[in-house]
């Protein structure tokens, strides 16, 4: 794989955790103000939700619900796959895992994110033609964005811990990865939407991808592999 590739898988990484930061909470309030999201704006999700809102002020008020929410959730599916790709260039730079754990992290986590990014890119595509609140779109939620979530945060963990046991740099990624489980729980229970709970997983592979975009990082990810560049 070339070094221009790689730097702009990098840094592909990098903008999209940026942007994640970013819409993910726009995605989450343009939710809860379509029909089906209206119900689950209760408890906890009302406590953040109704001042965030204020806050935000016209960046959820410039189209119909449906619009924002269309739009937010197509802007996801555009940075999503930059942790699919993240992911798999960093695997390409690693020498073959030896501990069981990360190994199937990797093979969990990889075929997740391309679930993930699948379904995610479906589902915006419909959203040109369907409302937000469409039983249609679960042609695609229900047999890929949603296992791609559940079973792509518990690869991350599986990973992370992996990561850490071998020494991965930077460990800013291992650790995020190996929180990314229980943040997405509370980021989907508590706080109300996948969306959020996601952002931790773009940190994650972003720290990552810094490096990659810097050109001289680590080729196998610890402290002792060569570098490149």
């Amino acid at each position: 794989m070339s070094d221009r590739v790689t730097r702009f898988v990098g840094l592909y990484a990098t903008i999209a955790a940026a942007v994640a930061a970013v819409v993910a909470p726009l995605l989450g309030l343009a939710y809860f103000a379509i029909p089906i999201g209206a119900e689950e704006e209760t408890g906890t999700v009302a406590v953040w939700a109704g001042p965030a809102r204020e806050l935000a002020g016209g960046l959820l008020t410039w189209a119909p619900p449906d619009r924002v929410y269309a739009s937010y959730t197509q802007v996801f599916a555009l940075i999503v796959p930059a942790v699919l790709l993240c992911a798999w260039v960093t695997r390409a730079r690693r020498p073959h895992a030896k501990a069981r754990l990360e190994r199937w992290g990797w093979r969990v986590s990889l075929v997740a994110y391309g679930m993930l990014a699948a379904g995610l890119a479906i589902v915006a595509l419909m959203l040109i033609g369907v409302s937000g609140s469409s039983p249609v779109l679960d042609v695609a939620f229900l047999p890929l964005v949603l296992p791609g979530i559940v079973f792509g945060t518990i690869g991350s963990t599986m990973l992370g811990v992996g990561l850490l046991r071998a020494g991965y740099e930077p460990r800013v990624t291992a650790w995020l990865l190996a929180l990314v489980f229980p943040l997405w729980i509370v980021g989907d229970f508590l706080v109300g939407h996948n969306s959020l709970g996601l952002v931790p997983l773009f940190l994650a592979w972003a720290t990552t991808g810094w490096r990659l975009f810097r050109a001289r990082w680590t080729a196998s990810g610890t402290r002792e592999a060569v570098t490149i560049g």
